[in-house]
């Protein structure tokens, strides 16, 4: 059996949210259990927009077969296959199924998207980081400390020049 996932942009998780969504930004529909009726599917939020930075991040869970364009993911990863899907909503839906045909209960593949949720979001924080570092001196900025804590989280300190 396999399961479907509804990644939900964060502005539409929002709204999605006041609208019934339940804890962590998700709602399974329960299907056939035999499978013999459709994939569960769970709506969970995302941040993930960049293809490219998703391609990154699920070579860093430990991807392999990973294939990336701008609206269909498919890579394998801890004994599943996984395959994204920009729909027109904006709103990535994510289809995970086992690779030697047992169940994926829904826990594990939410856990699955969370961590690469996660690793995304780790990317973002580096690209955004690198334009700082490239960009901040022409903005009238100068980067007094940089550190790295322990999650990888980056704390930068910046000075606003003043002109005289």
């Amino acid at each position: 059996m396999s399961v479907t996932l509804i990644l939900l942009p964060i502005a539409l998780a929002a709204a999605a949210a006041a609208g019934g969504v339940g804890a962590l930004g998700a709602t399974l529909t329960a299907r056939g259990k035999n499978g013999s009726g459709p994939a569960p599917e769970i709506r969970v939020r995302t941040r993930m927009k960049d293809s490219t930075l998703l391609s990154t991040a699920l070579t860093n869970l430990g991807a392999t077969a990973v294939d990336v364009s701008a609206t269909l993911v498919t890579a394998e990863i801890d004994g599943v296959s996984l395959t994204m899907t920009l729909t027109e909503d904006a709103a990535w839906e994510a289809h995970v199924e086992s690779l030697d045909g047992r169940e994926v209960p829904v826990e594990r593949a939410s856990e699955l998207l969370q961590r690469l949720d996660g690793e995304y979001a780790l990317m973002v924080q580096q690209a955004v980081a690198q334009k700082i570092r490239l960009r901040g001196e022409s903005s009238g900025f100068d980067l007094v400390s940089e550190t790295r804590e322990a999650d990888d989280a980056v704390t930068m300190v910046l000075n606003v020049r003043t002109e005289a």
